[in-house]
């Protein structure tokens, strides 16, 4: 019988790559007064996939062969979870794609606004998505516009490439709606809604609400003054053509943390180097290194209010009304609806199919199949966290 720590132990591995709960670990002291939703967040990152969480023993049926897996933290902020659960999200939304084109519609804020999103983080975003979805809503219901209404998916995202605070979200919207006599209008060729008209319209509501919500603030009514005559950007990409094009680009946008640990490509112990896609020079490829106290800071930015909501349906893609809206929709587009839903795959089925990995398979005889004989208890190691603070 060998187990796996010790078959490990004998066969020469490759050096194991930095990730991002390595960083963590080594530099817990220098984090600072942390929100309870950061401490929540960080002790989830150092704790996934380690015996903290527990986890289970595997035994091969034909050669005994062991094997030791734990437990993931599920925590939204984690690189090392949410590629399943974004892939069944995917698969969900499969449902509600229609046979027309896709824009990618992306409201941005001006950095001036950042203190009071960073103050209030779970107010502030609230205000955005309630901003950008009753712009998209209104601008395309105007007779003079599209005159229907839309339906999109927004996702809610706050890092730059270079993982500084940038909250901004993406829209993905079919290129078209429901007219109010109920029968589907498209857009015009490669042509959503005027950028200009949604920048003004965005910008408006938003200044409103956040006046409404902070005004009380000198400091926020003077950032609100200087805001309101800055440049506020809305864009659209290119239309995506294709059901499986939509829900592949979709997925790029929802269930993401800041960075990936394929992104981090060195820890030194004090400083932290990792890619990044740099928008301003053609998207070009470059790396960048970060003192590791500034990484984790920069990092920390991006934690969200516990049960945040960050990807969210408007229009007829709104919950309420989803599945009759869809089907009227089909009805005048003139197709047919996807195959009836059928049982969800297994965890381990799911990574087969997504990856060509199957888990189940011994990896020493190649022959036999894993199946679990114990389970681990969780074994909480002391981890002493900085002390917390009321915000960012």
């Amino acid at each position: 019988m060998i187990l796996c720590g010790e078959q490990e132990a004998k066969a020469p591995q490759a050096p194991r790559k930095p990730e991002l709960a390595d960083v963590f670990r080594e530099h817990l002291n220098q984090l600072g007064p942390l929100t309870i939703d950061q401490t929540r967040a960080v002790r989830a990152i150092i704790d996934c996939r380690t015996s903290a969480l527990g986890g289970h023993v595997s035994a091969c049926d034909t050669c005994g062969h062991q094997d030791i897996s734990y437990n993931s933290c599920r925590n939204r902020h984690c690189p090392k979870c949410g590629a399943l659960a974004q892939a069944r999200w995917v698969e969900r939304q499969e449902r509600s794609v229609l046979p027309v084109d896709y824009h990618h519609v992306v409201f941005t804020v001006p950095d001036l606004l950042n203190p009071l999103f960073l103050a209030n983080p779970g107010k502030a975003y609230r205000l955005l998505f309630t901003a950008v979805s009753e712009t998209l809503l209104e601008v395309a219901a105007n007779p003079r516009h599209l005159g229907a209404q839309t339906g999109f998916t927004a996702v809610l995202h706050t890092w730059t490439q270079t993982l500084l605070f940038h909250p901004h979200i993406h829209c993905i919207v079919p290129g078209g709606g429901l007219a109010p006599n109920g029968r589907w209008r498209n857009c015009p060729q490669d042509f959503f809604l005027p950028v200009l008209i949604l920048s003004e319209v965005f910008r408006g509501k938003l200044l409103h609400l956040l006046r409404c919500a902070f005004g009380d603030d000198l400091n926020a009514r003077e950032i609100l003054r200087q805001a309101a005559h800055k440049r506020w950007v809305v864009y659209c990409k290119k239309p995506v053509a294709g059901a499986q094009q939509v829900l592949n680009y979709l997925g790029r946008y929802t269930h993401r943390s800041a960075i990936s640990n394929g992104r981090i490509l060195d820890f030194s112990g004090d400083e932290v180097t990792f890619s990044y896609r740099d928008r301003a020079d053609g998207n070009a490829k470059k790396t960048m290194t970060l003192a590791a106290p500034e990484f984790l800071r920069r990092i920390l930015l991006h934690v969200l209010p516990k049960g945040f909501i960050r990807i969210r349906h408007y229009g007829f893609l709104a919950n309420p009304n989803r599945a009759s809206a869809i089907a009227t929709c089909r009805s005048q587009l003139s197709c047919s609806p996807p195959p009836a839903a059928t049982e969800p795959e297994r965890w381990e089925e799911l990574f087969l199919r997504l990856t060509g990995k199957d888990l189940t398979l011994c990896p020493i005889c190649r022959q036999g199949r894993l199946a679990v004989v114990a389970d681990l208890p969780a074994i909480r190691s002391v981890l002493r966290l900085p002390g917390r603070a009321t915000s960012p």
